[in-house]
């Protein structure tokens, strides 16, 4: 007898613990989903969790009618970060310095690029844009097309070397093995990358190390000045046309448009993914557009459990670069983790 009386106590505590995860809420008038994610976890990008936990009462996540009594799972702490990363959390995280950067925090750094004034090196966002250039041209991206490579530094060019073989860095001059034959011109600006790691069959890695300007032009070697300096530069590093990122008007609103996908890469290997960690994820171009977010999430018990978020700053055919912009919990992201569509610029 006691040990039945024991077998009901476990049970009935058991009972307990699981319905204090949970909190009700009745739908009024105006509510949608993520308002409603909005009140209770102070992010309606959190919807889906909300959706899954009730799915069987909800036909459309876009629809939701008066008088429905929702559950509301918890979820884990949100570690969050707002993108773009400012001037001293880029050094940190990979030494980058700028002779555009020189003076201490202003909003906006310019240079000339043929008639164009680009705003390149962007250390705080201008309000309306969803991510920086900078933020954009930092994260890299995945391509299979080799013919993005027109040339390679073939000589580093060094007025003091610190020591033999010293890498390059901001301000020093470098030669590169393509000229005038080749198109190049004096006041040409490229980018500085190295193919890195191959992800499938999605092709590789292109990690941006830096940007240099053309100082002299000769017929088949140009001299250049590395005017940004993000890794580490060395003798070999390709070189590609620069081209303005595109940036993005606008801050993303909550959306039930049905996308799903999955990460398939870290730009850095790491044992604990951080807010700004690069990530990469299927599917590309004519599904993911600029400013996305994508809930990180993986499915438990018939629940979402979410891992974080990551916002969209460059889309290719196949594949879009992001940055983690949250972390929920001490959740382990990982690739292969599924994502969502919940956030979107412009509807």
């Amino acid at each position: 007898m006691k040990k039945f009386v024991f077998i009901i106590s476990i049970i009935l505590t058991t009972s307990i613990i699981l319905v204090a995860q949970y909190k009700k809420h009745t739908v009024v008038k105006g509510d949608c989903l993520w308002d409603i994610a909005g009140y209770y976890y102070n992010d309606p990008f959190l919807w889906p969790v909300i959706y899954k936990a009730n799915e069987d009462s909800i036909a459309d996540p876009h629809w939701i009618y008066p008088g429905e009594v929702f559950v509301i799972p918890n979820v884990p702490e949100e570690q969050t970060a707002v993108l773009p990363v400012d001037e001293g959390l880029v050094k940190e995280i990979r030494g980058a310095k700028s002779e555009l950067q020189e003076e201490s925090r202003t909003t906006r750094s310019t240079m000339e690029i043929g008639n164009e004034e680009a705003i390149l090196f962007s250390v705080v966002k201008a309000e309306d844009y969803a991510f920086t250039k900078k933020a954009a041209l930092l994260a890299g991206f995945i391509t299979k097309d080799g013919s993005i490579s027109i040339g390679r530094v073939s000589k580093l060019i060094q007025p003091i070397p610190v020591f033999k073989g010293s890498p390059t860095t901001l301000g020093d001059d470098v030669e590169v093995n393509r000229g005038t034959s080749d198109g190049i011109n004096d006041k040409d600006v490229y980018v500085i990358f190295k193919w890195d790691k191959r992800v499938g069959g999605y092709g590789n890695i292109v990690r941006i190390k830096g940007v240099l300007k053309i100082l002299e032009a000769g017929e088949n070697l140009s001299t250049a000045k590395v005017i940004e300096s993000y890794e580490k530069i060395k003798k070999g590093d390709h070189i590609m046309k620069y081209t303005s990122p595109e940036v993005i008007v606008g801050q993303a609103n909550p959306t039930t448009h049905e996308l799903e996908g999955k990460i398939i890469a870290f730009k850095d290997k790491t044992d604990i993914v951080k807010p700004f960690t690069v990530v990469f994820i299927k599917p590309g171009m004519g599904s993911v557009k600029l400013g996305d977010v994508f809930l990180i999430y993986k499915e438990k018990a018939d629940l979402i459990v979410p891992h974080g978020k990551i916002q969209i700053v460059d889309v290719r055919e196949e594949t879009a670069s992001g940055y983690i912009t949250s972390i929920m919990g001490k959740t382990e992201i990982s690739n292969g983790n599924k994502v969502k569509l919940v956030g979107r610029i412009g509807g």
